[in-house]
């Protein structure tokens, strides 16, 4: 316990150790994680000896490709056997992620790994310029256990959210009330408000625009440099791991927290043009570890230091999926996330694929371990069309399974002409 708290102090230090220092950190913490989850998690124990292997073969690194990556699938598989016996889970931190994969994904969190996760979120903010005075609103889903919740208590980075479930209408209304000095926000809630309000200061006139969990394709970014000068920044996160990387002012590329995880690109599953794919380990994760982890995203390392002199090396920004957006009847657009917060959360639904086969058909496939409960599909149903808001028609299918050929599977699926 006093070596986390040294730790959280380290990180909020915000000085960051030379390059030397910080392997020195990763050796440490993954042989530290490595003996941990061989001892107490039993999925990690049957991962090791189904290599042949111990921790103790592993003392660099390089070493960790030794031991065979892992996925969401297998992890799920495993049930309680992917979580710490030292652990109970119903005394974590519970947190979903995006369901950008179609599979609604638990992650459990102790106290502990909150507290280390903050503080490499603070200082990832301040590194890319965030100002400890500048009001934050993050067009997004509310984060109640965050860093910036915590430090707003003191009157620092005060943050307000704003719903995507809401109209847009409804969404400019009250950014432009809130008048923020940093706009955090993913790329499709910020195009479906772009189509809205025309030009964003119209509404609003930010600093700084943050953007994350989607990749922002230029002709959306030419869209906003064209509007008014605005610094522009580029997050890069995962629910398993928190803060992946940031980019800094000098704009050369994404800064990676290799004090935090260790991030490999793989040739396989990679696409040509695109990036590799992404094997990510969790150095701080404990409750359920994440070891040799694919996420399957696309990335690309930069192989030169950045001019602001940080240690830290750069990556290109994710390649990922770019989520289409929902084009509706009366020509509005809507951001996937609306629908997707909704679905990741229906019990024991294991995948799910929206397909919008016109403007006013939405074909919604979805697949359980068994047949769902009587009634479950009509109240979805009608959940998510109060949500769309707009006549047209939604088909449930339900499927045995979901058979995909590309890195990662697209939870939604436009075929509109001239999307």
């Amino acid at each position: 316990m006093i070596d986390e708290h040294l730790e959280v102090l380290r990180l909020l230090r915000g000085r960051l150790p030379s390059a030397d220092e910080i392997e020195a950190i990763r050796v440490r913490k993954l042989k530290t994680l490595l003996e941990y989850a061989y001892r107490h998690v039993p999925y990690y124990r049957t991962l090791f000896e189904s290599a042949e292997l111990v921790p103790e073969d592993i003392r660099s690194v390089g070493d960790l490709r030794r031991l065979p990556a892992t996925d969401r699938d297998r992890l799920r598989a495993a049930g309680p056997g992917r979580t710490s016996r030292l652990v109970d889970p119903a005394r974590c931190k519970v947190m979903y992620s995006s369901g950008s994969s179609g599979k609604p994904w638990p992650v459990y969190r102790t106290a502990v790994e909150n507290r280390l996760r903050r503080a490499v979120e603070l200082r990832s903010m301040i590194a890319a310029g965030i100002r400890p005075r500048d009001r934050v609103v993050t067009l997004g889903p509310v984060v109640r256990a965050g860093v910036r919740q915590t430090l707003g208590r003191f009157g620092l980075f005060p943050t307000c959210y704003v719903s995507p479930l809401l109209p847009v209408e409804q969404q400019a209304e009250q950014l432009r009330a809130l008048r923020p000095d940093v706009f955090w926000v993913y790329p499709t809630a910020l195009c479906a408000l772009l189509q809205c309000v025309g030009a964003l200061s119209r509404i609003i006139e930010p600093r700084m625009i943050v953007t994350s969990a989607e990749p922002l394709d230029e002709i959306l970014r030419q869209k906003l440099f064209l509007d008014r000068p605005v610094g522009m920044r580029n997050f890069y996160g995962t629910v398993e791991v928190g803060r992946v990387a940031w980019e800094c002012a000098a704009g050369e590329g994404l800064h990676i927290n290799t004090d935090c995880s260790i991030l490999e690109l793989e040739d396989e599953g990679g696409v040509p043009g695109a990036g590799k794919s992404v094997v990510i380990t969790n150095l701080n994760s404990r409750a359920s570890p994440y070891i040799r982890f694919r996420l399957g995203d696309l990335c690309e390392f930069i192989e030169r230091p950045c001019s602001c002199g940080s240690p830290l090396p750069l990556m290109k920004p994710p390649a990922g999926r770019e989520w289409d957006v929902i084009r509706l009847p009366s020509g509005r657009l809507m951001a996937p996330w609306a629908l997707n917060s909704i679905l990741r959360k229906v019990e024991n639904l294991l995948q799910f694929r929206l397909v919008q086969k016109r403007v006013d058909l939405l074909v919604l496939q979805l697949q359980f371990p068994a047949e769902p409960p009587a009634g479950l599909l009509d109240a979805l149903s009608e959940r998510l069309r109060q949500q769309i808001g707009e006549p047209l028609t939604l088909r449930i299918e339900t499927v045995h399974q979901f058979i995909d050929e590309a890195l990662k599977f697209r939870a939604f699926i436009s075929e509109v002409e001239g999307r």
